[in-house]
């Protein structure tokens, strides 16, 4: 077994009948015709990872590098050059997921399925960030829509129609339709994502108070008319709406305090309006109006 050294890594070359291929991934053939070429034009630019296991038909096990073990093997050589890594079965595999997705840009369900598979194996959020190389905020929300189980949610980020910050504040929702309901919004345009939250709120609240229905369909109104992504609006803004009347009704109401403290300071200073309350046998005043009079 020859040996080289390549950036501090000792390589060997690896007899190719003495690897095995743990965890074989199906290739397509083109890709697999492409590797193949390349390697017989410019030869093996990397060497593939190995580790050393106890197997009465193979020495090494396969961390990474399947794609340019098998072109080499196609080519008709019968070595190959290789890192061995001093790692068990368990690192090894956690190794071969994190390389595999380093060297190329996979798709984001496949993404997925590598943090899931790195979880159920006990990684941390923050040790999945370090191993993938995204940050640990992408990592948190992506394990809790795997932990809820919202593929529905996943699948719309996969497709882009809407942002994964989105789909975790979507998640939050307390019905399926509900999120249904947000991600058509925001796909058609008619919600921002600074609304997000507050129309979240006002559906559940809607939802809560519907004699302890969690049907969204019988939020908007009585009859079984599943609410579409307008109707959702239109309770938004009726929400708006109501909120505006309120808050124009408390201005009205201060500002007829102040008035009316204005007129009982100066009410208070005449000497006829003081005869008037004695004559009426009004000896006391409300605490309130003293209090607000002294100010």
């Amino acid at each position: 077994m020859s040996q080289f050294s390549e950036n501090n890594h000792k390589i060997v070359l690896v007899d190719i009948s003495s690897i095995k291929i743990a965890n074989p991934r199906t290739r397509n053939k083109f890709i697999h015709n492409e590797i193949k070429e390349n390697i017989e034009k410019t030869g093996l630019r990397k060497p593939v990872s190995l580790r050393k296991i106890r197997d009465k038909d193979f020495e090494y096990a396969l961390i990474c590098g399947q794609g340019r073990l098998e072109a080499l093997a196609k080519l008709g050589e019968t070595h190959i050059p290789a890192i061995i890594k001093d790692v068990d079965e368990e690192e090894g595999y956690i190794m071969s997921l994190a390389e595999n997705i380093a060297r190329r840009n996979p798709r984001s369900a496949e993404l997925f399925e590598v943090v899931r598979d790195m979880k159920l194996r006990g990684l941390s959020d923050s040790e999945i960030s370090k191993r993938l190389g995204y940050s640990k905020n992408w990592v948190n929300n992506i394990t809790m829509l795997l932990g809820k189980g919202e593929q529905k949610l996943l699948a719309a980020v996969e497709k882009r129609k809407i942002p994964l910050y989105l789909a975790v504040e979507f998640a939050r929702s307390s019905t399926q339709e509900a999120q249904q309901l947000f991600i058509d919004a925001y796909e058609k345009g008619l919600i921002k994502s600074r609304d997000v939250i507050k129309i979240r709120n006002i559906l559940d609240r809607r939802s809560e108070g519907n004699k302890g229905s969690k049907n969204i369909e019988y939020i908007y109104n009585k009859n079984q008319k599943k609410m579409s992504p307008e109707d959702l609006m239109s309770v938004y803004q009726e929400n708006i709406d109501k909120h505006k009347s309120i808050h124009a009704r408390s201005e009205y109401v201060a500002e007829n305090l102040v008035l009316t403290k204005q007129l009982m300071q100066e009410l208070i200073l005449q000497k006829e309006f003081v005869s008037i309350l004695i004559s009426e046998n009004v000896g006391d005043i409300p605490t309130l109006i003293i209090e607000s009079i002294q100010k």
